[in-house]
């Protein structure tokens, strides 16, 4: 477990010395219940385990549901807390997770692609089948629900929770949050054949996805895309980071433009391009 993980560690308050209490935070559970979603998730998909564990992808989406709607509470609560709760005049309730990415998109101002809503939303409905329906699930469909949810969740923890998901993620975990993002980013869609292939560099060019803005004094500028340049290069394929048009460059590309200025993202001086570098 990282140290990060570790902090994280259920309090237990002890009254009297024989009652106990357990006290924890939204972003805790949330954290739980992504890293059970994950352990759930390599039960179902690792091969040395037995056929009927693909029943463990019911729990993998049920947790990851759960884990995004506390995210998203605790994205809430830091804008304003009776933004919690489904009535704002008798705050009691809080608010379930499609109101809670109402408020986001309408009161934060969250630009989701369709497509990401589209995921969310089946995702939502699929894990609300599953609690109270009977429910026929595809492997197949439920893994590209799964990998895109996950991808999405860590652009979104880091855009509005300012830190890396990866650090909250238990290290035994570290191997399936690799696989995910290499599944969602695959290599043959994002670069030239003759780019470097090292599992470090791939892993580099999928969390260069993730993270679409850079955050300049107090303002979010959205990154610029292969293509997107005001003196668009003519290539497909970047020559320095070999990325696809359409694509962000990988962090540390000479050729990226700052959104801020037009001049070299990585000189320009307008942001610390080292934020982003592992």
């Amino acid at each position: 477990m990282n140290d990060n993980a570790k902090q994280l560690k259920i309090s237990l308050l002890y009254w009297g010395g024989r009652n106990i209490k357990i006290k924890t935070t939204l972003l805790e559970n949330a954290y739980n219940f992504l890293n059970n979603s994950i352990n759930f998730y390599h039960l179902a998909t690792h091969e040395v385990y037995p056929q009927e564990y693909k029943r463990y992808w019911m729990f993998s989406i049920v947790d990851i549901v759960q884990a995004m709607e506390l995210i998203f509470k605790e994205v809430l609560r830091r804008e304003n807390e009776i933004f919690l709760y489904e009535n704002i005049d008798n705050p009691k309730h809080t608010v379930s997770i499609t109101k809670a990415l109402h408020r986001i998109k309408n009161i934060i101002n969250l630009e989701l692609k369709v497509q990401d809503e589209r995921i969310i939303n089946q995702a939502i409905e699929i894990r609300n089948n599953i609690i109270h329906y009977e429910i026929e699930l595809d492997i197949n469909e439920l893994f590209q629900i799964y990998m895109s949810i996950f991808s999405f969740l860590k652009s979104f923890h880091y855009r509005f929770l300012k830190t890396d998901l990866h650090d909250y993620i238990e290290e035994e975990f570290w191997e399936e949050e690799e696989e995910l993002l290499l599944e969602k980013y695959n290599r043959n869609l994002l670069l030239h054949d003759e780019a470097d292939s090292s599992k470090d560099y791939l892993l580099e060019v999928a969390e260069s996805q993730l993270y679409m803005y850079y955050e300049i004094g107090d303002v979010e500028y959205k990154r610029i895309k292969y293509g997107e340049e005001e003196s668009a290069f003519k290539s497909e394929f970047c020559g320095d980071c070999a990325i696809k048009k359409g694509y962000y460059h990988v962090f540390g590309c000479d050729l990226e433009v700052c959104p801020k200025c037009n001049g070299q993202a990585i000189t320009c001086g307008c942001h610390d391009i080292r934020d982003f570098l592992v």
